[in-house]
């Protein structure tokens, strides 16, 4: 399923599942699938927010973790103005 980013907001908080949602000491809660999310994503495609699908997995949102994440490398290349 191809999908237009623009047309698909970024979550403007972490879901309660979201692998890289900050825990009490500020590392992610699941490293492990982030890391797996990262690798399917960077310079890819987006990851939509599965814990604000509907029914029939529309897409709702981005991940906000996920946005933000490859984001930063982004802007750490210079690339950051092509993001939106």
């Amino acid at each position: 399923m191809k999908i237009d980013p623009e047309k698909v907001p970024v979550m403007k908080s972490f879901c309660s599942t979201c692998p890289f949602k900050p825990d009490g000491k500020g590392r992610w809660q699941d490293p492990k699938l982030a890391n797996e999310v990262i690798v399917r994503t960077l310079f890819k495609s987006h990851q939509i927010c599965h814990g604000t699908e509907g029914e029939n997995r529309e897409p709702r949102f981005r991940c906000k973790g996920a946005f933000e994440h490859n984001l930063e490398i982004y802007r750490r290349l210079g690339l950051d103005d092509l993001i939106k």
